[in-house]
C-alpha cells in the first residue's frame, strides 16, 4: 500500500509533465508503462538494443523496475541513465521517488533538487519535497515548496495540499480560500468539508461553520464508504491547554434518550487519557436542564457528572470555557460511577 500510494502520488505528478530539452520520450515504452506491461518493456529493451544502452533505455529499465517495487534494480538503471546524460531531468525524478519508498530520505531530497535544477517549470518535484517535509513536520518548507508547486500548476491535489499545510501552520484565514476553491472541485470530499470546519471554528465563525456541519452530515449519511460511515463523530477544533492536547469532537447522529453531543478528547504524551463531554439526558430535561457537563477517565474507567448544567445547547466559546475549568479542577463533581467486570 505504501508504495502504491507513493506510485500514485510520482505518477500524478509526473503527468504535468517536464519541459523537454532532448527528447528521450519513447512513445512504445510509455504506452506499454501505462498498460502495466513492465516486463514487456524491459524484455523490448534487451531484444531491440545492445548494452551500453541509451539514457532513454536506462531510464525506461529504471521505470519498469521501479513499477516492480525492484528498488535495487531500478536505482542502478536510473543511475546509468544520469551517466549517460547528467542534464536528464526524469531519472533524477524516479530515482528520487525510490529512495522516498526505501526511506532514504536526504538522498531523496538531493535529486528532487537536482531535478528542479535541471527543470523548474515542472511542479512534481516540489510536491514531492513539500510531502517529504510534510511527514517531517518541517510545515514551513513544505509550504514553500507547495506552494511552488501550486504556482506552476493548479490542480486539486495542489490546492488540498496548500489548504491543509496552511492550517497545519495556524493560518487558518489563508487556509479558507484553498478549502474554498476545493470544494468547489468536489463539494462532496469529506476530508476537505471537515478541513473547513475545523478552520471556521479556529477563527470563531461558528455560524458559517454551521452550514458545513450541515454538509458533513449529509456526506455521513449518504456515503457508500465504510471508513466514513463508521465515524460516529468528526472533529471540529482542537486547542491546547496546561500540558493537554484537546480535540472537541461532534457527534453524527444526535437523537436518544442520552448521548454526548459533543466530546473532547484530552491528551497527555499522545494518549487519551480523558474525555470531558457535553451530555444530553432526556431525564434531566424533564426538570429543564437537558444538558449537563461530565468527564470520563480513561484508566479507571470513571464516569463523573459535574454540578454544571445548561437549559439550552451551550455556545461553543461557553462550552470551551467550562471544559478547561473542569480540567483546572474548578468545577465540583456532583455523582460518579465507576464501571465494574
Amino acid at each position: 500500500m505504501k508504495k502504491l500510494l507513493l506510485t500514485l502520488a510520482l505518477s500524478l505528478a509526473a503527468s504535468l509533465c517536464f519541459a523537454q530539452g532532448k527528447n528521450y520520450v519513447n512513445e512504445r515504452y510509455e504506452k506499454l508503462d501505462k498498460e502495466e506491461e513492465f516486463e514487456s518493456i524491459i524484455k523490448e529493451i534487451e531484444e531491440n538494443s545492445q548494452a551500453p544502452y541509451s539514457a532513454s533505455d536506462y531510464f525506461y529499465l529504471g521505470l519498469a523496475n521501479f513499477r516492480m517495487e525492484k528498488d535495487d534494480a531500478a536505482q542502478k538503471y536510473f543511475k546509468l541513465a544520469i551517466q549517460e546524460d547528467p542534464d536528464f531531468a526524469r531519472p533524477y525524478y524516479y530515482l528520487a521517488g525510490s529512495f522516498l519508498y526505501t526511506e532514504k530520505y536526504e538522498d531523496a531530497i538531493l535529486n528532487y533538487e537536482k531535478c528542479i535544477e535541471l527543470d523548474k517549470t515542472f511542479p512534481g518535484p516540489y510536491q514531492m519535497l513539500g510531502m517529504i517535509y510534510e511527514t517531517q513536520n518541517d510545515y514551513q518548507k513544505a509550504l514553500e515548496n507547495y506552494s511552488k508547486s501550486y504556482e506552476l500548476k493548479k490542480t486539486p491535489e495542489s490546492t488540498y495540499q496548500m489548504a491543509y499545510i496552511l492550517y497545519k501552520l495556524g493560518d487558518y484565514k489563508k487556509a479558507l480560500p484553498y478549502i474554498e476553491s476545493y470544494l468547489e472541485y468536489d463539494n462532496d470530499s469529506f476530508s476537505m468539508t471537515n478541513l473547513m470546519i475545523l478552520a471556521l471554528y479556529s477563527t470563531g465563525e461558528y455560524e458559517k461553520a454551521a452550514k458545513y456541519e450541515k454538509q458533513i452530515r449529509k456526506i455521513w449519511e449518504n456515503t457508500s464508504d465504510e471508513s466514513i460511515k463508521k465515524k460516529p463523530f468528526f472533529i471540529i477544533y482542537s486547542f491546547t491547554h496546561n500540558d493537554y492536547e484537546i480535540d472537541v469532537y461532534e457527534k453524527f447522529d444526535q437523537s436518544g434518550n442520552f448521548y454526548y453531543p459533543l466530546t473532547c478528547n484530552v491528551c497527555s504524551n499522545g494518549k487519551v487519557i480523558k474525555t470531558v463531554n457535553l451530555e444530553y439526558d432526556a431525564v434531566t430535561e424533564k426538570f429543564g436542564t437537558p444538558y449537563l457537563l461530565g468527564m470520563d477517565e480513561i484508566e479507571s474507567k470513571t464516569h463523573y457528572t459535574m454540578n454544571i448544567g445548561f437549559d439550552e445547547f451551550p455556545d461553543f466559546p461557553v462550552f470551551i470555557k467550562y471544559v478547561k475549568l473542569v480540567l483546572d479542577g474548578k468545577v465540583n463533581v456532583g455523582a460518579s460511577s465507576t464501571k465494574v467486570k
